[in-house]
């Protein structure tokens, strides 16, 4: 009796440490591929403000609430995440001390639930976006990034997750983008 009940609290501890794993996984950061780096001799460090924009291809499905939603996901990334890198995020006017980050959703797939329910890697969740990050007075871009986020859990995780939660790791990675491009240049290829 004292081996059963050893067992289900292995199994018990083990299936609530996979719970947690995977309740991480929708909302985990995205990944981030520099497409064109910041160059050595720019430094984003004189930029004390951030204007944040969302666009989307004209072939992309996507509500101006949802690029709402994505944006305030961005802006709340930014706070949390660097919470001392800029003075203002979309507040004011375009002054020279004003990045712009233009992020130009490419994809924006809802998946579909059922399907990710039945079998993992079905109906998958993909929102990817080319970040611009530009000085605001000059227009000129600084360097260029793919910021990407997917899903393909399947079972019930799977069939429950939503866009909104996978739109919350898609945001980290744009929120690394804007913040820490140079290091996302370094580090991310």
């Amino acid at each position: 009796m004292q081996k059963q009940s050893s067992k289900l609290v292995a199994v018990s501890v083990g299936l609530f440490l996979l719970g947690l794993y995977c309740a991480g996984c929708a909302s985990s950061k995205g990944s981030v591929s520099a497409v064109a780096p910041l160059q050595t001799d720019v430094s984003l460090g004189k930029y004390e403000k951030v204007l944040i924009e969302i666009k989307n291809n004209d072939n992309i499905q996507i509500t101006a609430s949802e690029k709402e939603r994505i944006l305030m996901q961005i802006i709340a990334a930014v706070k949390r995440d660097y919470p001392t890198r800029f003075k203002g995020v979309n507040e004011g006017g375009d002054d020279p001390a004003t990045l712009r980050a233009i992020v130009n959703i490419t994809q924006y797939d809802k998946g579909n639930a059922f399907a990710r329910a039945m079998l993992a890697g079905l109906g998958q969740i993909k929102i990817n976006a080319d970040v611009s990050i530009c000085d605001s007075s000059s227009s000129e871009t600084l360097c260029r990034y793919e910021a990407s986020k997917r899903f393909a859990w399947g079972g019930i995780y799977g069939g429950s997750t939503t866009i909104e939660t996978v739109e919350e790791g898609f945001a980290k990675a744009v929120a690394d983008c804007i913040c820490g491009a140079s290091e996302a240049s370094k580090g991310k290829s």
